[in-house]
C-alpha cells in the first residue's frame, strides 16, 4: 500500500546524517571494474578486497589478514588462492584459510569474512551487514544498463552520502547549478511525493517548457518541449531518475532515458558515487550518443564537497529552513533514519 505524505508528516528539523546503514545491499563496482586481480574498496566502512576467480565469479573478502592485519589487497592471487603479501597466509575464495607458514594445523580463527555478493545487469552488489539478512530479492533492478545504450562511471565524493541523497531528491537545484540540463521551470514546478515502504517516488511534470542544451544535443529537439522527471529512490542507497522529453504536445513515448546512481557510503564522511546514463536507443559499440552526465556529476561533486566542509566547520548546527519543494529530500532523510533505527534497536523486518 502506498502512502502519500504531507509536509506536516515530515520531521523537518532532521539534519543531514553521517550514519551508515549496514544491513543493505550496496553497489560496490561495475562489472567491468573487476578482473582476476585484487583491488581494494571500502564499502559502508568495511574494507573489502574484490576480485574474480579463474571461473569468472566475483568475490568480496574482508581486506585484512587475521595474522597481523596486513591488507590482503596488497597480496597476490595464485589461481583462486589469495596469498597475503606479508607472511604468506593463504585463503580460498570463500575466506577459508587453507594454509599458514611453518605448521600444518590452521587455526580456525584464521578464516576471513566473505561478504554476500550478487552480480547482475553489469553491477556488483555486496551486503556489508548481517549475512543472514542478505536477501537478493531486495536488490533494486536496473536492466537498462545492459539492455539500453549506457555509459557508467564512479566519482569519489568527499562528503557524506546523505548530502548526495538530498541533492538527487531535490532536482530544483538543476535550475541554478547545471546549465546543461537546468531550466527555470524545474525550480518552479511543484512535485508529487509518494512512499511505498522503503521506496520513494518524487514526480515532476513540465509542459511547453524550455529545452536545455544537453537535451537539444541528445534528442535534436528545440523549445518548447514536454518534460517529466520521475525519481525512484530505494533506501538507503540506490536511485533511478526516469526521464521523458518530447516535442510539446506529443503524446507518444518521446525520448526516454534512465539516470542511475548507486549512493554507496565509503566512510561516514566519504561516498562512492556510482552513476550511469541509459538511453532507449539500440546498443551500438561504434556509436556513442551524446552524454553530458560526467559534467553534471562533477558540478554536484564540487557543490557537495563545499557543503560538507561548511557543515563540519559549523559547530552550532544551525537549523535549516525547509519549504514545500523539500518534501522528497526530507522524506528520504527520514527513510534512511528509520533503517538506522531498525538496526540500532534490533528490528529485522519491515514493520
Amino acid at each position: 500500500m502506498s502512502i502519500i505524505e504531507r509536509p506536516a508528516d515530515i520531521i523537518a528539523k532532521m539534519a543531514p546524517s553521517d550514519a551508515i546503514v549496514k544491513n543493505a545491499w550496496y553497489l560496490a563496482a561495475w562489472s567491468d571494474e573487476v578482473a582476476h586481480a585484487l583491488f581494494a574498496r571500502r564499502i559502508a566502512d568495511e574494507p573489502m578486497v574484490i576480485y574474480r576467480t579463474e571461473g569468472g565469479a566475483a568475490v568480496a573478502l574482508v581486506d585484512r589478514c587475521p595474522h597481523r592485519r596486513y591488507p590482503l589487497s596488497a597480496g597476490r592471487l595464485a589461481g583462486d588462492v589469495l596469498q597475503c603479501g606479508y607472511h604468506g597466509f593463504r585463503f580460498g575464495s570463500d575466506g577459508t584459510c587453507v594454509s599458514v607458514p611453518g605448521q600444518v594445523k590452521v587455526p580456525l580463527s584464521a578464516n576471513v569474512r566473505s561478504f554476500p555478493l550478487v552480480e547482475q545487469y553489469g553491477q556488483i552488489w555486496v551486503f556489508p551487514g548481517d549475512p543472514a539478512l542478505a536477501d537478493p530479492a531486495k536488490i533494486p533492478p536496473a536492466p537498462w544498463i545492459s539492455e539500453w545504450w549506457s555509459a557508467t562511471g564512479c566519482e569519489p565524493l568527499n562528503a557524506r552520502a546523505s548530502l548526495l541523497i538530498d541533492n538527487l531528491l531535490d532536482l530544483s537545484h538543476e535550475t541554478y547549478l547545471h546549465s546543461g540540463i537546468g531550466s527555470p521551470e524545474v525550480a518552479e514546478t511543484p512535485i508529487d511525493v509518494e512512499r511505498e515502504g522503503d521506496v520513494l517516488w518524487v514526480r515532476r511534470k513540465m509542459y511547453g517548457v524550455e529545452c536545455p542544451p544537453n537535451y537539444a544535443k541528445s534528442t535534436g529537439l528545440a523549445s518548447p518541449i514536454d518534460r517529466s522527471q520521475e525519481i525512484q529512490f530505494f533506501a538507503p542507497g540506490f536511485y533511478v531518475l526516469h526521464v521523458r522529453v518530447a516535442e510539446a504536445g506529443d503524446p507518444g513515448p518521446g525520448f526516454r532515458s534512465k539516470v542511475i546512481y548507486g549512493i554507496t557510503p565509503e566512510t561516514a564522511r566519504t561516498t562512492h558515487n556510482f552513476y550511469a546514463i541509459c538511453r532507449d536507443v539500440p546498443r551500438d559499440p561504434n556509436q556513442k550518443p551524446f552524454s553530458g552526465q560526467h559534467n553534471t556529476v562533477r558540478e554536484d561533486t564540487d557543490a557537495l564537497e563545499l557543503l560538507e566542509r561548511w557543515i563540519v566547520a559549523d559547530p552550532e548546527n544551525v537549523p535549516e529552513v525547509s519549504i514545500g519543494i523539500d518534501r522528497g529530500g526530507l522524506l528520504g532523510r527520514r527513510m534512511v533514519a528509520d533503517l538506522v533505527r531498525r538496526e540500532t534497536v534490533g528490528i529485522t523486518n519491515d514493520t
